[in-house]
């Protein structure tokens, strides 16, 4: 018996004994107001422990409060002070492409109700769903429903009025640096060993085209926002998968933007893939007609992670061009000194004296 059916029986048991399915709900975050630079609109996800702590070594270090103090969860109740949103500074991924913009999904939403009527729903709105213990989803019957008289209170996005937690001895977790729409894909994930990646916002592709007309079964989240979160928990698995599915959304058109964005300055292994991509596509159009534009934006300090975009490009160049440069730099050094100019990389030669 497979790990993934043994954890659909336990589940299955579960529910034969009656028992309680639900003993997690996190609420996270899922818009972002560029005007008040906060994220708002808390939304909650249900799931069961047995599933949790069985995938993740965090999660069931988190569940079982051993793991070491993180500002970034906390038990949330009905007095939080997180109800009303929080800044875009302590979220701390301003530019998290799971959150939804507040001021263009309310453009989007006039422009659509001048067009259809009094459609107050987009059929392709899928962050009312719950993730519950046994991996089926509860549909908010506005979705269905073009024009509901009372949006269901079980599946509202959390404002600041009073929470009503109707699961007893369930434990409600704040999770405060990660979008809804990207918890939602990793709980998914740990349910079915199932994702699906929305396209890289460079890539100029609108995510609803990707999610087709079944939500409920396709949750696609921002590969970047995966990996951001499976360094974060300790997943390996999905982190791999995000990366994988980063480097194939590269290309000539986008991967100077992409080297240059904040999320790359933060993960090494990100960077340097992305050099990679940039070395296969050197000699292309769109690279050779920016590449000055992000030279100058390195000069000019604009970017933190300036110089290792330097130091590697120079590095792969010269292991590309000259495999036998860097040679030395590895080579045991106790006899003689590295004949190369360079000796370790990075490092400049000795000057004789006159």
């Amino acid at each position: 018996m497979s790990d993934h059916q043994a954890l659909v029986d336990a589940l299955l048991m579960k529910s034969i004994l009656g028992q309680e399915l639900v003993d997690t709900k996190f609420h996270l975050f899922s818009g972002r107001s560029a005007h008040s630079r906060k994220v708002s609109q808390l939304q909650a996800l249900s799931a069961n422990d047995v599933v949790l702590t069985a995938r993740s070594d965090f999660l069931a270090e988190l569940l079982s409060r051993t793991a070491p103090p993180d500002a970034t969860f906390v038990d949330f109740d009905s007095g939080s002070a997180f109800e009303d949103g929080m800044t875009l500074d302590d979220y701390g991924y301003a530019s998290d492409s799971d959150l939804e913009d507040e001021e263009v999904e309310k453009a989007s939403q006039t422009l659509t109700n001048d067009k259809k009527g009094n459609t107050s729903e987009s059929d392709e709105n899928d962050d009312d769903l719950l993730v519950v213990a046994d991996g089926s989803c509860e549909v908010d019957s506005a979705v269905r429903d073009p024009i509901p008289a009372s949006p269901p209170q079980a599946v509202m996005p959390i404002t600041s009025s009073p929470i009503q937690h109707t699961v007893v001895n369930c434990r409600n977790i704040l999770v405060r640096d990660t979008a809804f729409r990207t918890w939602k894909a990793l709980l998914l994930y740990l349910y079915t060993n199932k994702i699906v990646f929305s396209p890289l916002k460079s890539q100029g592709q609108p995510r609803a085209h990707v999610e087709g007309p079944n939500p409920s079964t396709l949750w696609p989240c921002s590969p970047k926002s995966m990996y951001r979160l499976g360094c974060k928990v300790r997943l390996d698995s999905v982190r791999d998968k995000a990366f994988d599915a980063i480097r194939d959304s590269l290309n000539a058109d986008n991967i100077l933007q992409e080297l240059s964005s904040s999320f790359t300055s933060k993960y090494p292994a990100i960077l340097q893939m992305q050099v990679q991509v940039l070395i296969q596509h050197i000699a292309s159009a769109p690279v050779i007609q920016n590449m000055p534009s992000l030279i100058r934006r390195i000069v000019d300090s604009q970017l933190p992670h300036g110089a290792d975009i330097i130091i590697d490009l120079y590095q792969k160049f010269l292991l590309q061009c000259h495999p036998r440069a860097l040679a030395p730099a590895n080579a045991p050094t106790e006899k003689e000194p590295s004949p190369h100019p360079f000796g370790t990389f990075g490092a400049a030669a000795p000057v004789s004296g006159s």
